[in-house]
């Protein structure tokens, strides 16, 4: 980083938070030219600052009665830099093989991403100690802390217990385990962004879900590209192979929906009684039947469904 390299020094400490937010921006930029993302990219990470920023101003107003308001304004500087930031470093498994889709392990992007954002923020932190601001607009150990601890909590994997005896969820499911682990939480931070980061089908409706799992699939089945893009189908790929394919996700799709719906009340377990009834009736409002309902009838996940018509759902500019 080179010295001063703002345009004004910062007053306040969301006037620094948002230096770091301008660094996040770039990054994710430059990530998804370089490694073609679809999915993990600037407007990805823009909808979960508007969903967490959502999930705070509701809840805002009973946070208040414990936390002091100077607090509080932090604590939301630091929602809006770790959904801006929270992906900012997306990590494939090495592959020689173009037409497999790609792999990722869980927590390495994450993982990758703390590390790079906070030697930023340290680094940051240091400059402007030399040019002798008020220690107030810098990030405090504090700080650090509860953004790592925000970032990581977006981490998502299989959950060991699905598919098992009088388990309800399907052997695949996919959650994330810092909702779910009341001792790791440091703030509310965390459990903020990592309800924003799934929270598409619960805040904002069915179609911005289906499209959101269409990107997904692209982005790691970059041999589909034109297919997905233009409605095009390689006549050299193995038809019965692609359809198998389009079917699975079609398939997680749906099932994601419906698991989406079955863990919200487990995931904001940690909240207050009064906290889970905003979030309940004001914040996740699409997480219904009639919704569930809406998704299987628009994705096709019959064995029988023409690839033609898989095509057609999959392919964004039909």
């Amino acid at each position: 980083m080179n010295k001063n390299n703002w345009q004004r020094k910062p007053s306040s400490f969301a006037e620094t938070v948002k230096l770091v937010e301008n660094y996040a921006v770039i990054e994710i930029r430059q990530e998804t030219s370089e490694k073609q993302l679809y999915y993990h990219t600037l407007s990805h990470a823009l909808g979960v600052k508007r969903r967490a920023n959502k999930i705070f101003h509701n809840i805002q107003p009973v946070l208040a009665q414990s936390i002091p308001l100077a607090s509080l304004d932090r604590v939301e500087s630091l929602i809006n830099l770790c959904a801006i930031a929270h992906d900012m470093v997306q990590c494939f498994h090495p592959s020689t093989n173009a037409s497999t889709p790609r792999k990722r392990a869980a927590g390495v992007s994450e993982t990758a991403t703390v590390k790079k954002l906070l030697n930023y923020i340290r680094n940051l932190n240091q400059q402007l100690l030399t040019d002798q601001v008020d220690k107030s607009i810098l990030f405090s150990d504090l700080d650090l802390q509860i953004i790592q601890d925000g970032i990581l909590a977006t981490i998502c994997n299989r959950d060991p217990q699905a598919g098992k005896t009088n388990y309800s969820f399907s052997p695949y499911s996919i959650y994330q385990p810092y909702l779910y682990d009341s001792q790791r939480k440091i703030s509310v931070v965390g459990s903020i962004i990592a309800l924003a980061d799934l929270g598409t089908l619960g805040m904002e409706g069915a179609e911005n879900y289906i499209r959101e799992g269409v990107l997904i699939f692209l982005e790691d089945n970059l041999d589909l590209k034109e297919l997905i893009l233009n409605c095009e189908c390689n006549p050299a790929f193995d038809r019965h192979s692609i359809k198998a394919r389009l079917l699975n996700m079609t398939k997680f799709i749906v099932s994601m929906a419906k698991e989406r719906q079955a863990r919200l009340e487990l995931e904001i377990s940690g909240f207050t009684a009064s906290i889970r009834q905003i979030l309940r009736q004001q914040v996740f409002i699409y997480l219904n039947a009639q919704n569930i309902q809406k998704i299987e009838a628009i994705v096709p996940t019959d064995e029988n469904t023409k690839l033609s018509d898989l095509i057609k759902f999959f392919c964004l500019n039909a």
